[in-house]
């Protein structure tokens, strides 16, 4: 019976305490210690009764079911494993520059979710492993199982053990809520276990989001998202055997929703996809990315087809696992809400546009691209999407898309769906920038009320009109979140105007980022946007030049750090990448006087702050303190400098700050060229 280690536990603390200076003593702790935790399932209550000194000690002798298991009675005690999981992600993932900000939640859910993805794929555990010792393989995985939301599935088939083991399958249907498919994403590259698991994940489980990194094979989108939206019904679904290149997935005849998806995945006879052609056609200036056109997809796809009949008709459980047998159990369809496509190509538009009118229970749809959408092509998926808008029962209310080639086609997606809640886009104008759209599709009337809360907006330094965005400020009373950047206005168009219009159309703004835009002639607008009435709560004006003409920069900054104390629900503040050198002093005021600043959150990277500033800092915080501890995060700034003034500068700030900082090194002349920028 182990219990009696417990008692050797305590002598070799007291000895250790009476500096006995015996070469036994740490030997003989060390291997009670280690002999407890191999007990841990039978001794855990009895070993919290340990001096807390002591269960330190022990926690980072476990492995992490026990860990995982103990760690609310721990809690209890006063005692936070933050450390022992910490130490655990160091180990798995190596040591991290810098320092980072995590509750004791997120540090065990981010170890455990590593942890999850190297068992399910197989890979060797290097290193130190004692956090998985003592335990077998499928109380781990089904540990770890438990706290995995955001499950990326692979090409390369999971560990053969865990189809062995139905009950950690069981343990993900219910925590996965986002469903990630990474590397190759044609349909004949994915094993049928890795399929068999994303259809128990959609189909019988709860996850309703699927993210999808590169350009999907058609067929195998079209099997993804076919029969997934409100209107489906439980069916069985007919496919050809996993051991060809073809997936077959339909619906029974006269089911409502029947698409271009099933015509796509009854066509055995579609050509793969082509690469879209990188040339300017029109004779211009070539595009700052790619263009792509659906039209050559639509050529090869018939749109028209009916949909594929049963061939096989097999549940899908029945058709991945032929173990189960003959059973004429029904493979309910799940929902999709939310579809993120981050390397949009051409093949994706003819199995996605004829789903979207009908598609009422997507939420958020998100088509990214290396690639520029030829104006028609966005106007298809405008028109697509006036007809979801315009069905009773649409939920779409966050639509990301880049990238656009003219600002106004801002307005025309957000005239077809002017419900929508989200909306972020990336322009990258391309010759001819300031020519309308080739046609226009139905719109309401001009000034019609939008009911947008986020809208984000980023604009390469080109030459680009901003007249669409300030209409859509116009119209967007609601607006709390607003995302800026990259607007030059060396095309006669002023900053100012911007914030102008903020501040007297967005009253309700909560959240505003401004990043790359020249702000150096627009300090009385960011003064009166703070001056007047304001409900700001968070405010970053990154790498916006705020100082590059000034003659008295402190000043300057002494302004506007009267001005953010007069925001009272102010609590997130950004001045990154602003050349903030010496002045940064000043930002000590922030808590001075009678009414100071409400910040519990400020951001001066890359300000090329050296020790002797950073150390007066330090200063005038201990004598102006501020109301609560501060997270105040110094990376990318030459500290290096003076290393023994840095540790002094650092140490003073450590009592009132919680620092995030990195070993940034200034030595390097790009490094510091970098900073100034």
């Amino acid at each position: 019976m182990p219990a009696p280690y417990l008692e050797q536990i305590r002598r070799a603390k007291e000895w250790q305490d009476a500096k006995v200076t015996s070469t036994i003593t740490p030997t003989l702790k060390k291997i009670c210690i280690k002999t407890v935790s191999r007990h841990m399932d039978v001794l855990d209550k009895k070993a919290l009764d340990l001096p807390i000194s002591l269960i330190k000690e022990l926690l980072q002798h476990l492995n992490i079911v026990d860990l995982d298991r103990i760690q609310p009675a721990v809690n209890r005690k006063g005692i936070s494993t933050s450390f022992v999981w910490a130490g655990i992600l160091r180990r798995i993932s190596g040591p991290r520059k810098g320092s980072t900000i995590l509750t004791e939640d997120e540090w065990r859910e981010t170890s455990m979710h590593k942890l999850f993805n190297l068992a399910f794929y197989g890979f060797r555990f290097g290193g130190d492993t004692k956090y998985l010792l003592n335990v077998n393989f499928n109380s781990l995985l089904l540990v770890m199982a438990k706290y995995i939301q955001h499950l990326v599935l692979r090409t390369s088939r999971p560990h053969g053990y865990f189809f062995a083991r139905r009950s950690v399958l069981s343990v993900l249907e219910k925590g996965v809520r986002r469903i990630q498919l990474g590397e190759s994403t044609q349909l004949r590259e994915w094993p049928s276990d890795v399929l068999y698991t994303l259809h128990r994940l959609l189909d019988h489980g709860a996850a309703r989001d699927v993210i999808i990194n590169q350009s999907p094979d058609p067929r195998l989108l079209a099997w993804i998202l076919h029969g997934r939206g409100p209107q489906s019904k439980s069916h069985q679904c007919p496919m050809e055997s996993m051991q060809g290149e073809m997936v077959k997935c339909c619906q029974a005849p006269n089911t409502a929703g029947s698409s271009a998806g099933d015509a796509e995945a009854a066509n055995s006879q579609v050509p793969e996809e082509e690469e879209p052609d990188e040339e300017d056609h029109n004779g211009g200036t070539p595009c700052k990315r790619p263009r792509l056109s659906i039209a050559s997809a639509k050529a090869e796809l018939d749109l028209t087809s009916s949909p594929c009949q049963c061939m096989v008709p097999k549940p899908l459980c029945q058709m991945f696992i032929p173990s189960v047998g003959h059973s004429t159990e029904i493979c309910h369809k799940g929902q999709i809400h939310s579809l993120k496509i981050n390397d949009f190509r051409v093949g994706v538009f003819p199995v996605l546009l004829p789903l979207l009118p009908s598609w009422l229970c997507l939420h958020s749809l998100s088509l990214q691209s290396a690639w520029t959408f030829e104006e028609g092509d966005a106007l298809s998926l405008a028109e697509s999407l006036q007809q979801l808008s315009a069905t009773p029962g649409c939920s779409l209310i966050e639509l990301s898309v880049g990238s656009l080639t003219h600002p106004a086609l801002m307005e025309s997606l957000l005239n077809a769906c002017p419900t929508l809640r989200s909306f972020s886009m990336e322009i990258h104008p391309v010759a001819e920038y300031h020519r309308a759209p080739l046609r226009s599709i139905p719109q309401p009337a001009h000034h019609a009320e939008l009911s947008l809360e986020k809208l984000c907006v980023k604009v390469p330094k080109l030459r680009t009109s901003v007249e669409s965005l300030m209409c859509v400020l116009l119209r967007s009373p609601r607006l709390t979140s607003l995302h800026v950047s990259g607007i030059n206005s060396s095309t006669g168009f002023s900053p100012s105007h911007l914030l102008n219009t903020v501040a007297e159309s967005n009253r309700h703004l909560k959240d505003l980022t401004l990043e790359d835009i020249n702000l150096s002639d627009c300090h009385c607008a960011i003064f009166q946007l703070l001056d007047n009435y304001c409900m700001l709560e968070a405010l970053s004006l990154k790498d916006c030049r705020l100082l590059e003409k000034c003659s008295d920069k402190e000043d300057v900054v002494r302004q506007l750090v009267n001005s953010l104390k007069k925001v009272p629900s102010l609590q997130s503040l950004n001045l990154a990448q602003n050349r903030l050198a010496k002045t940064v002093t000043v930002l000590g005021e922030l808590f001075k006087g009678p009414s100071p600043s409400t910040v519990k959150e400020l951001d001066i990277s890359s300000n090329f702050i050296q020790p002797p500033e950073l150390l007066e800092l330090g200063k005038l915080l201990e004598t102006h303190r501020p109301p609560q501890k501060l997270l105040l995060t110094l990376k990318s700034n030459p500290l290096d400098r003076d290393m023994e003034l840095r540790d002094t500068a650092l140490g003073t700030l450590s009592h009132l700050c919680d620092l995030i900082t990195d070993h940034w090194n200034s030595r390097d002349t790009m490094a510091d060229h970098i900073s100034m920028m």
